[in-house]
């Protein structure tokens, strides 16, 4: 591939006075020269008299004999007026010049595709302003333009292609639907998120009224596309910037930026922490919600749309390093599913930990239970605390809560947060050895840990460090509880179970009992699997309390709100009733591992209708086999030895 430095000469002399279709055709040439060969191409006037125009070999740099790389370059004849006389002349390039450190030349791209409507007719039916417009985007982010042109669509709109010296733009207008299309292709590594507002503020002209009696037309609305183009990883490039941090890579692009099922799509901030990246966004998916209805929404023509607006809203997404953390529409299944089935475990949780949870929502829920005295909340990253008050309130909002002491949940009495290394501050606290560091802090009864996807490999290092774990199982009362969110959920295809060293390093420590359950509508693309570890055998009962017993149990725990509305908006007594037992995904990706004596034997209880008590008593803490298939149980006065099996 030519760098870029190596031809900056022009390479197209083209004749002043030639036609415009042999300008488009010339023009057209020389972006493609421009995009796939890194060169700056400009065109420049010659006069007429100068006859045929053939192009120096010695205007161009790096001229090797050796067919590396061929490069077509059009020569016109002085017939302007036939556009197809042309001769060739072809030349060979030295690719293997090309700087490495050059990013420019490396395979990568970005694409914006821009749709505009309710926009002035007269804006889109004037060649001047358009290209007025055009140039004064791209140069006010530095492009050199190098040419461009209009062209009349039958007087109902223009066509216009310009090249600058690493972007290419096209847009078309429609004046009588008050509609322009745009698109903008670029070599630059950079995304091209900050162009939108800049779009926007340029070709989103509102149309005028006439009349002042006319009634108010519709603003501009403005639905986009963004794509990372070429074979990047084949060509090694990365979609990071400097820090290793990724911008626009993995869900954020695949789900959103590129997804034009997201209309209305805006980037409401995007701040680099010290610790990651974080997007916030806010879109509306059509595939369960409509535009109009949301615009119906902001009316006051009592529709139902206009009674209801917050059942129309549009979504709100954060991401972290690119990938999706949680939605205006699914954060509340989320973090009640990760938080109450936790604590209904526990027969009094007074104090609670909570490790992560920067957005507030974790923090929210177990402050809805009155038997609440103290949460301690710790994330390493206070700026994404503070970011998330300002951009998404609803998750940490405590204002209609009875009992809570602030709007903000972060500054109810009875929290406490840290901005500290959630994993360093248990083993600080509790490894062991290490009891005793700090006397004033007491034992946990449920810790609920809303950190990274523990497939994550920064976290994974924590995860395999029994010190870590360790610090947990100390850090809990005998009752206590523990409950982490473990990453998608396990499928038939997925091959081992990741989360496997997770698992049996919680067992290996001490803990009793171990559950796992999936929810399937926290606004994620597929389930989600939660892990519940309890330190006794003897809070098995509690997990398996009946639909009745936990209904209960709700009604004395959760607090009510001053509003009268329900303060759990998903999870009841049925939904802790599907959390009990595991998925059969579970048992067959926990039973593929290995020939595992349990499942073996545990088949051949199922098939004879027997129980081997022994072969139980023997069994690891986790096995969603026995779980589904053979026997809930429950220590009988106090024996973990004596055991009540019931039949499922």
């Amino acid at each position: 591939m030519v760098n870029a430095r190596h031809c900056k000469n022009d390479i197209a002399d083209v004749d002043p006075q030639l036609h415009f279709p042999r300008v488009a055709v010339i023009s057209t040439v020389c972006g493609v020269i421009s995009f796939v060969f890194g060169c700056g191409v400009r065109i420049v006037n010659l006069p007429r008299d100068k006859g045929k125009l053939p192009i120096q070999p010695d205007r161009l740099e790096n001229m090797h004999q050796v067919p590396l790389q061929q490069l077509r370059v059009l020569n016109l004849t002085d017939e302007s007026a036939n556009y197809t006389s042309l001769s060739e002349s072809w030349f060979v390039f030295d690719a293997s010049d090309r700087d490495e450190d050059d990013e420019s030349a490396a395979g990568i791209g970005n694409q914006l595709l821009v749709d505009i409507k309710n926009v002035n007719s007269n804006f889109l039916n004037s060649e001047e302003r358009l290209k007025k417009a055009m140039i004064a985007l791209l140069a006010e982010n530095d492009f050199e333009p190098v040419s461009y042109y209009c062209r009349s669509r039958n007087h109902a709109g223009y066509s216009c292609h310009g090249h600058f010296d690493e972007a290419v733009m096209n847009l078309y207008t429609f004046p009588f639907n008050g509609v322009i299309s745009l698109d903008l292709l670029t070599r630059d590594e950079e995304d091209l998120i900050s162009f939108l507002e800049k779009i926007e503020g340029v070709f989103a002209i509102p149309e005028e009224k006439i009349h002042q009696l006319d009634e108010d037309y519709p603003p501009p609305q403005m639905t986009w596309t963004h794509k990372l183009r070429n074979f990047r990883h084949e060509f090694g490039v990365e979609d990071y910037h400097e820090g290793g941090k990724s911008v626009v890579e993995g869900e954020l692009t695949q789900d959103i930026l590129s997804q034009p099922g997201f209309e209305m799509k805006k980037q409401v901030a995007f701040v680099e922490t010290k610790y990651q990246n974080v997007h916030f966004y806010e879109a509306i998916n059509t595939h369960f919600r409509s535009v109009a209805s949301y615009e119906k929404s902001l009316s006051k023509d009592g529709s139902y749309e206009s009674l209801h607006p917050e059942l129309f809203r549009q979504d709100k997404i954060v991401f972290l390093d690119g990938d999706s953390q949680s939605s205006l529409y699914g954060e509340a299944v989320y973090h009640e599913g990760l938080v109450h089935a936790a604590m209904l475990t526990h027969p009094n949780p007074k104090r609670v930990a909570i490790i992560g949870g920067g957005e507030g929502a974790t923090l929210r829920e177990v402050l809805k239970h009155k038997t609440v005295q103290e949460v301690v909340m710790i994330d390493i990253d206070g700026e994404f605390v503070q970011l998330c008050r300002k951009y998404l309130p609803e998750w940490s909002d405590c204002s209609d809560l009875v009992g809570s002491t602030a709007p903000s949940c972060f500054d109810d009495d009875r929290a406490r947060v840290y901005f500290e290394d959630a994993f360093q501050w248990f083993i600080d606290r509790f490894a062991a050895g290490k009891r005793h560091a700090d006397p004033e802090e007491d034992f946990f009864d449920v810790i609920i840990m809303d950190a990274c996807d523990p497939t994550n490999d920064f976290v994974t290092k924590l995860y395999v460090d029994s010190t870590f774990v360790w610090s947990i199982y100390n850090g809990l009362s005998e009752s206590g509880v523990f409950v982490a969110q473990i990453g998608r959920s396990s499928s038939h295809t997925g091959g081992i179970d990741e989360t496997k060293m997770f698992k049996r390093m919680f067992e290996e420590v001490g803990f009793e009992s171990m559950h796992i359950y999936d929810e399937g509508h926290s606004g994620f693309y597929e389930p989600w699997s939660h892990l519940v570890a309890l330190k006794s055998a003897a809070s098995r009962k509690l997990w398996y309390r009946n639909s009745a017993q936990t209904e209960i149990e709700i009604q004395k725990r959760i607090s009510t709100t001053y509003s009268g509305k329900p303060a759990l908006l998903y999870f009841d007594a049925s939904v802790m009733s599907s959390y009990q037992l595991p998925d059969k995904v579970h048992e067959d990706v926990y039973c593929r591992l290995q020939e595992r004596r349990e499942c073996k034997a545990a088949w051949e209880m199922i098939k004879n209708h027997t129980i081997d008590v022994e072969i139980i008593n023997t069994g690891h803490a986790f096995n969603p086999l026995y779980e589904r298939n053979i026997l809930h149980y429950e220590p009988n006065e106090g024996s973990i030895q004596s055991r009540v099996f019931v039949w499922l």
